[in-house]
C-alpha cells in the first residue's frame, strides 16, 4: 500500500496563511478607517457650509449682533482646524495602508512560493504512486503469464 502523501512544510504554510489572513485583515481595517475619516471630512465641510450660509442670512437681515458673529466665524474655524488635524492624520493613515499593502504583497507572495511547492509535490507523488501502481500491475501480468505458461505444459498428454 502507498504512503499517504506527507507535506513536511504544511504548518508553514498555515502560518503563512494565517498572516496573509493578518495581513489583509489589517489593510482593511486601516482602509476602513481612512474612508471613516473622509466621511467625517464630508459632513464637517458640509457643516462650515451651512454655518457660513446662516451666518451671511442673519447679517443681511440685521439680526446679527457682533458676538454672535465672532462666534460663528469661530466656530467655522474651529472647524476648519479639525479638517486640517484630520488631513495630517489621514496622510500618516495613507502612509501606514502603503507598508499594509505591502506587507501583505509579501505574506501572499510568501504563502504562494509554499503552495506552489506543495502543489509540485503532489504531482511528483501522484507520479510516484502511479509509477508504482503500473509496476505492481506488471510484475502481477508478468507472474500471471509465466504461471499460465507453465501450467500448458503440465496439461499437455504425454503422448503427443
Amino acid at each position: 500500500m502507498a504512503r499517504r502523501f506527507r507535506f513536511p512544510l504544511q504548518t508553514l504554510l498555515k502560518v503563512r496563511r494565517l498572516r496573509e489572513r493578518e495581513t489583509k485583515r489589517k489593510v482593511a481595517a486601516q482602509s476602513a478607517e481612512i474612508a471613516r475619516l473622509d466621511r467625517l471630512d464630508e459632513a464637517t465641510r458640509a457643516e462650515i457650509v451651512v454655518q457660513q450660509r446662516a451666518l451671511l442670512e442673519r447679517q443681511q437681515q440685521a439680526e446679527l449682533e457682533p458676538r454672535d458673529l465672532s462666534r460663528g466665524w469661530a466656530w467655522i474655524a474651529y472647524l476648519r482646524q479639525t479638517l486640517s488635524q484630520r488631513q495630517k492624520l489621514r496622510a500618516e493613515m495613507v502612509v501606514r495602508l502603503e507598508r499594509l499593502q505591502a506587507e501583505f504583497r509579501d505574506a501572499r507572495r510568501d504563502r504562494r512560493v509554499i503552495e506552489e511547492l506543495r502543489e509540485r509535490r503532489w504531482a511528483q507523488y501522484v507520479h510516484a504512486r502511479e509509477r508504482g501502481d503500473q509496476a505492481v500491475a506488471d510484475e502481477l501480468a508478468q507472474q500471471l503469464h509465466t504461471s499460465g505458461a507453465g501450467r500448458e505444459s503440465y496439461d499437455a498428454p504425454a503422448g503427443t
